[in-house]
């Protein structure tokens, strides 16, 4: 469900309808780059950095009577949550161009080479990624993902997602809308979210 054509029309030229769209924007790009470790440009972090904290600056000082103080607050969190993977990769020790996995010395048992990135792994599939982007990201086969995984007691099981009726979604999500009518789907669930609502993307965006 949309908002009116002359909702949007009327609040294309509000400030923070615009901020948030451009956030938006921001959001997946950031996303995107985390779901391409290592096989990123240094710059390109270091510039979703930049500017995922100036997203945060502007959220620490927004005053609108339709944005609630907890609302800011999800949408910190979920900026945050994409700052901490940027920063701890530039932290990190570069690895080779196209090389997402490493192995530990053979100790004489038979089988293959234990995978001692599983720790970033978690990490990607924390923000949101599946366990086979996060496997195509890093370079390796899916299932050899999936085969450590097990090995380690770590479930691959999605995320259950919330139950919740079409109807019902759509007018969660035209709540959200119509009071940020430029916002795009990553901030309408991150909004969700915040709600303890957990729905796929796609859902969020056939309701807008």
């Amino acid at each position: 469900m949309s908002p009116s054509s002359s909702a949007s029309s009327s609040s294309s030229s509000d400030p923070l309808n615009q901020f948030l769209k451009n956030a938006d924007k921001l959001v997946q790009e950031a996303r995107f780059i985390i779901t391409s470790f290592p096989n990123v440009e240094t710059q390109s972090v270091r510039r979703a950095i930049r500017q995922l904290h100036a997203i945060n600056t502007i959220l620490s000082n927004v005053e609108d009577k339709y944005l609630t103080s907890t609302e800011i607050d999800n949408l910190q969190d979920l900026v945050n949550s994409l700052i901490q993977p940027l920063e701890e990769f530039l932290a990190a020790d570069p690895l080779p161009r196209n090389v997402g996995t490493s192995t530990e010395p053979r100790t004489g048992k038979p089988g293959r080479p234990r995978y001692d990135n599983l720790h970033r792994a978690v990490e990607l599939h924390n923000l949101g990624n599946s366990w086979e982007s996060v496997a195509d990201a890093m370079g390796i086969a899916r299932r050899t993902m999936y085969y450590h995984l097990r090995e380690a007691g770590i479930s691959s099981a999605r995320k259950a997602f919330t139950e919740i009726e079409d109807d019902k979604l759509d007018e969660k999500v035209s709540e959200i809308s119509l009071r940020h009518p430029l916002a795009g789907a990553s901030i309408v669930q991150g909004h969700l979210e915040g709600g303890s609502i957990h729905v796929s993307i796609e859902r969020v965006r056939e309701s807008l």
